[in-house]
C-alpha cells in the first residue's frame, strides 16, 4: 500500500508541477534516431528517424513484406524482425533485416494440425520455434523445430501436464520457456538451438515469476513473493549469482519482459499508473540498491505535445533506448485525421523532441 501511496503522491507533484518551464540546460542533443513500425486501417510501416537531419522516411512494409494490419506476432532478434499471420489454418512468416534491407516471405510454410495446439511462435534468421500442446487434448508441452521454409522438423519435449506456457525469448543462441505446470510450481526451460537439446531448468516452485537479460548479460529473475526479490543466474547454465531484496511487486506480466531494461543498477521501465489517471501508464527507473524510483514528468511533456498540435493525445507505445539513453514514446492524436507522433523524453524529464507520422506507431525497434 506504501508504494502506491508514494506513487500518487508523485503523480500529484508531477501535474502540479507540470506546466512549469524546463530552466536547466541538457548536453543531451535534442533529438535521437530510432526506428518504429506503425499502422494505418490498411497498412503497416516502417518509420526511420535520423537525428543528423532531423528528417524522417516512411517504408510501407505492407506493399514490401505483404503484411496487413491484423498481422499476428511481431518478433525482433537484433535487427532481424518477423511478422507472423495465420490464415486458412495455416502460419505465415514475412522476415526483415533492417542493417541489409534483405526481406523474406514464407507463405503457408506450417498448417496447424489437430494432434499440436499452438502456443506461441518465435524464430532465429534460419530456424523457427513453436511451443505446442500434445497430443489433441494433452497438456504436454513440447518446441517444434523446423526451417523457415517448413523443411526438416524436429520435436523436442519440455515437460508433462503444464497449466499455463508463457511468452518465449530467444537471446544468444538459448530460447528460455516459462510456464506453470498441473502442481502451481512455476518453471523456466532452456532450450540450445545451437545444440537442438533441452538446457538446465529452474524450478521457483509456487512463487509467479517474470525475467529478461541485463545488459551485462545475466538472466535476471523478478520473484513475485511476499518480500520480492530480484534473482540473477548465468544466463546459459543457470547458476546462481546472487540476489537483491525488492521494497515493491512492479507487475510485469509472467513470463519474459521486453519493455524493461536493466542498466547496472538502474531498471528502466513502464509503471502502472493508479488510476483515474490522464495516462495508463509511463516510463520509470528504479535504482536497486537505494530503492528510490523516478517519475519522469510524463504529463508535463505530454501537456508540451498537445499545445504544439493543438489536440489531445493517447499514448499507443512506450520504451527505454539503451543505446540514446532516451525514453520513446508513441501516440495517436484524437482527432479525426490520421496522425501519430514520438516523443522523446530524457531520464531527467526532459522534452527532447517530437515527431509526427501519418499514421500510429505501436512499436519501437530495440537497439
Amino acid at each position: 500500500m506504501k508504494n502506491w501511496i508514494g506513487l500518487t503522491l508523485a503523480l500529484c507533484l508531477m501535474g502540479c508541477s507540470s506546466d512549469d518551464p524546463q530552466t536547466e540546460a541538457s548536453d543531451t542533443p535534442q533529438v535521437q534516431s530510432f526506428v518504429a513500425i506503425g499502422e494505418d486501417l490498411e497498412n503497416v510501416y516502417q518509420y526511420t528517424f535520423d537525428a543528423a537531419s532531423e528528417t524522417g522516411s516512411s517504408i510501407s512494409l505492407t506493399s514490401e513484406l505483404g503484411i496487413a494490419p491484423n498481422y499476428l506476432t511481431l518478433r525482433q532478434i537484433e535487427d532481424f524482425l518477423s511478422f507472423y499471420t495465420f490464415s486458412n489454418g495455416s502460419f505465415s512468416l514475412a522476415t526483415k533485416s533492417l542493417g541489409s534491407g534483405a526481406v523474406g516471405s514464407n507463405p503457408n510454410f506450417y498448417t496447424a494440425t489437430s494432434d499440436k495446439s499452438i502456443t506461441w511462435g518465435i524464430n532465429s534468421e534460419a530456424k523457427v520455434y513453436f511451443g505446442y500442446f500434445d497430443p489433441f487434448g494433452s497438456r504436454n508441452l513440447g518446441i517444434l523445430e523446423m526451417d523457415l521454409d517448413g523443411a526438416n522438423e524436429k520435436d523436442t519435449t519440455i515437460d508433462f501436464n503444464v497449466e499455463a506456457a508463457y511468452q518465449p525469448f530467444l537471446y544468444d543462441g538459448i530460447l528460455y520457456v516459462s510456464f506453470k505446470d498441473n502442481l502451481g510450481n512455476y518453471k523456466l526451460a532452456t532450450y540450445n538451438t545451437f545444440e537442438g537439446a533441452l538446457g538446465p531448468v529452474l524450478n521457483f516452485g509456487t512463487v509467479p515469476f517474470s525475467f529478461l537479460i541485463s545488459e551485462d548479460g545475466d538472466l535476471a529473475v523478478f520473484k513475485y513473493e511476499a518480500e520480492p526479490l530480484l534473482e540473477f543466474y548465468d544466463a546459459k547454465s543457470l547458476t546462481f549469482l546472487e540476489n537483491r531484496t525488492l521494497d515493491r511487486n512492479f507487475g510485469f506480466a509472467l513470463g519474459p519482459v521486453s519493455d524493461a531494461f536493466l542498466v547496472a543498477d538502474k531498471l528502466y521501465f513502464n509503471i502502472i499508473y493508479p488510476q483515474p489517471s490522464r495516462f495508463a501508464s509511463g516510463p520509470a527507473i528504479y535504482d536497486t540498491n537505494t530503492q528510490e524510483i523516478t517519475l519522469p514528468d510524463l504529463f508535463g511533456r505530454g501537456n508540451e505535445v498537445e499545445q504544439e498540435l493543438g489536440q489531445s493525445i493517447q499514448l499507443t507505445t512506450q520504451v527505454y533506448s539503451v543505446s540514446k539513453e532516451v525514453f520513446l514514446i508513441g501516440y495517436a492524436t484524437l482527432g479525426t485525421e490520421v496522425l501519430g507522433g514520438v516523443m522523446q523524453m530524457s531520464p531527467e524529464g526532459e522534452l527532447l523532441g517530437n515527431v509526427t507520422m501519418p499514421f500510429f506507431p505501436n512499436y519501437f525497434v530495440r537497439d
